[in-house]
């Protein structure tokens, strides 16, 4: 990226994760320092490491192509240059619930939002985040193989969601919507927090996780700066 960068805001797009809470597990223990370290135990009244126990995918995560595409990149094969960039902010909140969005509903979408340009980092914005759990979230709009389709041929690098996946109750098809992005290489971000908190449909992100060699997913710390 050339050029200054300047923000006037930083937004936490992260969900924070509560050990013991929610329906995945992660727990966290305090572990025997003398049993996680090389060193010896440190002459200090609190010197803490914990063993944490959990899945892959909790929380804001991103998945690389490995997650679907067996001989797909892992996460300590992607760059962090494809994890930061600028990010297009494509509003579905208007979409009526039970409806199917395909290819020429997300292109009036992306319209909208001044449209997805090559390079581009995508979040959809459904507003069905604080509806998991709820009879409200099996209403959510489905968005179709197609829809995904549409954004993949503007040469978007990464997509986003607030939700635990694009896919509905009405979507044809399993895995309609993360197969046309991890076949295509491009690396997928669920359960993304506080979007409309945004106030651009422009903004710069990073999304980071842990680049852990031959793993499939790991929750990331994702920060939008506004201008």
């Amino acid at each position: 990226m050339q050029g200054s960068f300047t923000f006037q805001r930083v937004i936490d797009l992260t969900r924070p994760i509560v050990p013991g809470q929610g329906a995945r597990p992660f727990r966290i223990t305090r572990g025997r320092t003398e049993e996680l370290t090389i060193h010896d135990p440190v002459p200090h009244p609190w010197y803490v490491m914990h063993r944490v126990e959990t899945i892959s995918h909790i929380g804001t995560h991103l998945e690389a192509p490995y997650h679907c595409v067996e001989q797909g990149r892992d996460l300590g094969s992607l760059t962090a240059e494809e994890l930061v960039g600028e990010a297009v902010i494509l509003d579905l909140r208007s979409i009526p619930p039970d409806s199917v969005v395909g290819a020429a509903e997300m292109a009036r979408v992306a319209e909208g939002a001044g449209g997805v340009r090559p390079g581009d980092i995508a979040f959809l914005l459904t507003g069905y985040a604080d509806r998991v759990g709820t009879a409200a979230y099996e209403h959510r709009p489905s968005l179709t193989g197609e829809a995904m389709g549409y954004l993949i041929t503007r040469g978007v690098k990464l997509v986003g969601t607030d939700l635990s996946g694009l896919e509905g109750p009405l979507t044809p098809g399993h895995l309609a919507c993360h197969l046309p992005l991890l076949l295509n290489d491009i690396p997928f971000l669920e359960n993304l927090a506080n979007l409309e908190q945004l106030t651009r449909s422009r903004v710069f992100v990073c999304a980071l996780p842990i680049p852990v060699v031959g793993l499939d997913s790991f929750p990331a710390r994702v920060v939008a700066f506004e201008p």
